[in-house]
């Protein structure tokens, strides 16, 4: 297998990449490396401006309506965006697709930024896939959050949601942020300052109208369990 790969002669896959780190007791460098070269291609366009802040962010604020985020989204409910958004990609392309956006967790989190994510209540709610592509997903949240590796509220159905289209707020460094309005078709790059302070501003005033995270936690355990009923 490694020959084939080394001879350009079979595609190297993530299950192949992680068999390598442990042979190769390479330490996480084999797998950054097919991440940055291998997976390149298997971003759309579109979303490849989003990518490029988020390697340079030291904290994350990301606010979804409809969605998981996808930096927490699991590979089902990835693949069954993907699958949903493009039917005519083969099952090989699929697979690169939700491998390019999983693994982009794992990056951020190396690397100690810091992710604070907003959803509207229905996020929790809506399936996506199946039934246990959503419980499965809550239960990641969930996981995540205990962990501490992200904070995650949830704005009720009686609050004011932010009745806007997702964005991110991405800080770069000292005093530097930059933000990421997502449309239909990919997104922009924002960095004026008023922009970005508006944004931010908007931000902290949902989180003032969202659940806190134990209450959120406590709500997706109820929506776990009427689901399980």
């Amino acid at each position: 297998m490694v020959g084939s790969i080394e001879r350009a002669t079979r595609v190297a896959k993530r299950h192949h990449v992680d068999k390598m780190e442990v042979l190769f007791a390479t330490e996480g460098d084999l797998l950054s490396f097919w991440r940055d070269t291998h997976l390149e291609g298997a971003i759309p366009e579109q979303l490849k401006n989003a990518l490029s802040l988020e390697r340079k962010a030291t904290q994350l604020r990301e606010y979804q309506s409809i969605i998981f985020p996808g930096v927490i989204q699991t590979a089902d409910y990835a693949r069954a965006l993907v699958k949903a958004r493009t039917p005519e990609a083969t099952e090989d392309e699929v697979d690169e697709i939700v491998c390019a956006r999983v693994v982009r967790l794992e990056a951020l989190r190396k690397r100690g930024v810091r992710m604070w994510f907003l959803v509207d209540e229905v996020v929790l709610t809506r399936p996506i896939g199946s039934r246990a592509v959503l419980m499965a997903q809550l239960s990641w949240v969930e996981e995540l959050v205990k962990a501490g590796t992200i904070r995650f509220q949830a704005i009720p159905l009686d609050g004011a949601p932010g009745l806007c289209a997702p964005y991110r707020v991405v800080d770069l460094g000292p005093r530097r942020q930059a933000l990421y309005l997502e449309n239909a078709m990919g997104g922009e790059i924002v960095d004026t300052e008023k922009t970005v302070r508006e944004a931010f501003d908007l931000f902290s005033a949902m989180q003032a109208e969202a659940l806190s995270t134990r209450a959120t936690l406590e709500l997706i355990s109820q929506i776990k369990e009427r689901r399980a009923a």
